[in-house]
């Protein structure tokens, strides 16, 4: 059962930071295509960054990972 503290995220909470992302990397034309597409609007400037949250998650994803592993071979 999920953590009644804590929000379910929903793709439409990402439309922000993939715009800023386009935007940040100078793909404007498709940024203004994505832009009207979704409705998104460009994120706040002290959100996280789309990169910011993948190398959260690529780091949490190791360090879980590393520990399966250990508690894996513990069991053997």
């Amino acid at each position: 059962m999920a953590d009644a503290g804590l929000r379910r995220v929903v793709p439409s909470d990402l439309y922000p930071l993939v715009l800023g992302f386009l935007r940040d990397n100078q793909l404007s034309e498709v940024a203004n295509k994505f832009a009207k597409a979704t409705g998104a609007t460009q994120q706040d400037a002290n959100a996280s960054s789309l990169l910011d949250i993948y190398s959260f998650w690529l780091n949490r994803s190791a360090s879980w990972e590393g520990y399966s592993q250990s508690i894996r071979e513990q069991q053997q």
